[in-house]
């Protein structure tokens, strides 16, 4: 894919529209810049400096550049406007190039694409407390599961940095071999963290993390609402997980915090949380379960709510256009 300018373009066509979040609430700095106002504990991150940080990672994680560049509003939003409609048929004006390249990478992007979603899932995990002797660890130590584009990833990065850490070590595993290589490259470009290649499911995935403390487990591999948790082996990664590095994560901090899933066979709903190993009471071991609610900042949200009380920061555009990650 050719490299795009983040200038915004006199030619851009007239249908796409002009703004993804209120234009007063959009802030087009710099996302490294944003992520290092982010680290300091003493700045209150606002709800809108999350979607339009969300926002621009989008865009630079796209074009591969400019995250230390401004990213104007119009840019970002021709490019969610091509985001809703990637499924579909081009229009006469759309980059071809880039519609393809959003086609392709449609899975690891429909996250990032669901902005509303991300930005609520950043602000739980930025500000989930630490187990006291995490605190007091020489090191952070991170891991995201399912990490695709490393967004959950740079929010264990924040993290860290309010809690105090200059050293933090992450890890995020990546099965897909075209989007962990990139994910590499601007990780490693940024100094950000580790991707690791590899299947959760097997445990020598997890060999870098056999002799360190975890204060940190994000999975993003949660199934959409119509399908069973097995759909993105959410099930047998957790198993594989607290096999295998169950004693490291003893006192981490969890993205998802707990899952409430539907069963089925037995007609009732089951809580999946960390003192089960996300797996649930034996009797359900094996059986299909359905993913229905998440919990998050100690609350239960169905799964369709997800980052709907950020929704009054779009504008009416974004609200009904941009596609959904569940």
């Amino acid at each position: 894919m050719q490299e795009h300018s983040a200038a915004v373009s006199a030619n851009s066509p007239k249908h796409y529209p002009s703004a993804v979040l209120l234009p007063e609430l959009y802030s087009d700095a710099p996302v490294l810049h944003d992520l290092e106002m982010f680290c300091d504990p003493g700045k209150e991150i606002t709800d809108a400096e999350l979607l339009s940080f969300v926002l621009k990672y989008f865009y630079c994680y796209v074009h591969k550049e400019g995250f230390n560049a401004a990213v104007p509003h119009a840019e970002v939003s021709r490019l969610c406007d091509m985001f809703s409609r990637h499924r579909s048929l081009n229009e006469p004006e759309d980059d071809i190039e880039m519609m393809n390249y959003l086609r392709q990478w449609s899975f690891s992007l429909r996250m990032l694409g669901d902005i509303t979603k991300s930005g609520h899932i950043l602000r739980s995990m930025i500000n989930q407390k630490m187990a006291p002797r995490l605190r007091e660890m020489d090191e952070y130590v991170g891991l995201d599961i399912g990490t695709g584009t490393g967004i959950l990833l740079i929010a264990q990065y924040i993290h860290a940095r309010r809690n105090g850490f200059d050293k933090a070590s992450l890890y995020g595993i990546e099965y897909d071999k075209i989007v962990g290589t990139q994910t590499y490259k601007l990780f490693k470009r940024l100094d950000l963290g580790h991707i690791i290649m590899g299947d959760a499911r097997d445990a020598r995935t997890y060999n870098d993390l056999l002799d360190k403390d975890i204060a940190f487990v994000s999975n993003e591999t949660v199934a959409a609402m119509h399908q069973p948790l097995r759909r993105e082996h959410f099930v047998s990664i957790c198993t594989t997980l607290f096999r295998t590095i169950g004693r490291n994560i003893r006192d981490a901090s969890f993205f998802p915090e707990g899952l409430i899933a539907y069963c089925k066979e037995m007609n009732v709903s089951v809580l999946l949380a960390k003192n089960t190993a996300f797996q649930g009471p034996r009797e359900y071991h094996g059986l299909n379960l359905f993913p229905q609610g998440i919990i998050i900042e100690g609350k239960i949200v169905p799964l369709h709510q997800l980052g709907e009380e950020m929704l009054g920061l779009l504008t009416e555009w974004a609200q009904h256009s941009l596609p959904k990650r569940w």
